[in-house]
């Protein structure tokens, strides 16, 4: 159908930038950037190209129509581009956009992710603990140091199956140090472990002084440049854990009057009452009969109230003639304690149930002692 294709590609002739024919020059073939026309079309004549050409000529000169004696004029044809330009017949590894991957390719480049150090790192065992909790027990602080530095923050938070995060873990070890590098690091001080304790409810419990004044203290200038320190109190000073108790609650069971001096100077309330039967941590100290702590809350608390009440409306005074304690019943009546005696059913009753009905609040001990009815405190 076309006669003339063949003499006329075979005079098609192609050159440099320079003018200078391709095919003279020695290296030609051999050239390691000659094009090896995959993907570089827009370099090459097609088939189609050469005949629209020939077609063209044709019209030109319409004599050569129906006769094959007279030989086309040679074609010539230069490439544009220079040579140090000619396409490689490479395709370029070019990183996909996210709409141009497949669920297939988002699985293959998590589970990359997933294989790097560093999330191996914070993969948890079978406790739910990773290599964090595991330095902290080991006491090893150059090891948590590497492990903290420029980590995300969420994996600091990781809790175990105890609810309890490096920081608890770090607490209840007595680690000072550790305590303030987590902190500096970033680490979450509210989480709360299966009891409802953030890491100063167990700090408070324990009666660790240093560690409670490390979880208060306000980052240094030194140490707001390398950190993220929270720099706000924490408002886990106010709250209950699962027990119903407050920070001041459990340092006043501890018998701990530093960690309550302590929370006091942060801004804790010596007020408060405890969920179950309302008693503050005056109430507790009588409880516990722990004169030292008594006489520091009334000595060294000027917002201390002598007249706060239980659930059951009783005053430390009234629970001081409950337990016998005449030194502190003496103790309330010099700092000015209103001496308001029980009520007679109270005082005259035999029964141990009406006693503790009265003393703790009757919500509290109404699923021990089903003669007892429960209470609305709200």
């Amino acid at each position: 159908m076309h006669p003339s294709r063949g003499s006329a590609m075979n005079n098609v002739s192609i050159t440099d930038t320079c003018g200078q024919p391709m095919s003279e020059k020695k290296d030609y073939c051999d050239s390691v950037n000659t094009d090896s026309g995959f993907l570089s079309g827009h370099n090459l004549n097609s088939s189609e190209n050469i005949g629209a050409e020939e077609s063209s000529s044709s019209e030109i000169n319409p004599k050569n129509v129906g006769t094959h004696t007279a030989a086309p004029a040679p074609i010539e044809k230069q490439i544009e581009e220079p040579c140090s330009n000619v396409d490689s017949g490479m395709i370029p590894d070019e990183e996909p956009s996210s709409r141009d991957m497949g669920l297939f390719d988002i699985c293959e480049r998590f589970d990359r992710l997933m294989k790097r150090d560093w999330m191996k790192t914070f993969q948890q065992d079978e406790m739910g603990e990773t290599q964090l909790h595991l330095a902290v027990y080991e006491r090893n602080e150059e090891h948590i140091a590497k492990l903290v530095t420029n980590l995300p923050r969420q994996f600091l938070n990781i809790q175990n199956d105890d609810g309890q995060t490096a920081l608890h873990l770090a607490v209840l070890t007595d680690q000072p140090k550790v305590v303030r590098r987590l902190l500096l690091a970033g680490i979450d001080r509210s989480i709360r472990d299966v009891d409802g304790n953030t890491a100063l409810h167990l700090a408070s419990g324990t009666g660790k002084v240093v560690i409670v004044k490390e979880l208060l203290a306000s980052p240094s200038f030194n140490e707001t440049s390398q950190g993220v320190f929270q720099t706000n109190v924490p408002l886990d000073m106010e709250s209950w854990n699962y027990d119903g108790k407050t920070c001041v609650h459990l340092a006043a069971e501890a018998g701990s009057i530093e960690v309550i001096r302590s929370l006091v100077e942060a801004g804790a309330d010596i007020n408060a009452r405890e969920g179950k039967s309302g008693m503050s941590p005056l109430h507790i100290s009588i409880e516990k009969g722990n004169e030292q702590l008594a006489n520091f809350l009334l000595d060294e608390c000027p917002l201390l109230s002598l007249e706060a009440v239980t659930y059951a409306g009783m005053t430390a005074y009234q629970l001081a003639l409950v337990r016998d304690k005449r030194i502190l019943i003496g103790d309330l009546t010099k700092r000015g304690a209103e001496p308001i005696s029980l009520p007679e059913s109270e005082a005259e009753s035999d029964s141990d149930d009406e006693m503790i009905s009265n003393y703790y609040g009757a919500s509290t001990f109404s699923a021990a002692y089903s003669g007892l009815s429960a209470i609305n405190v709200s």
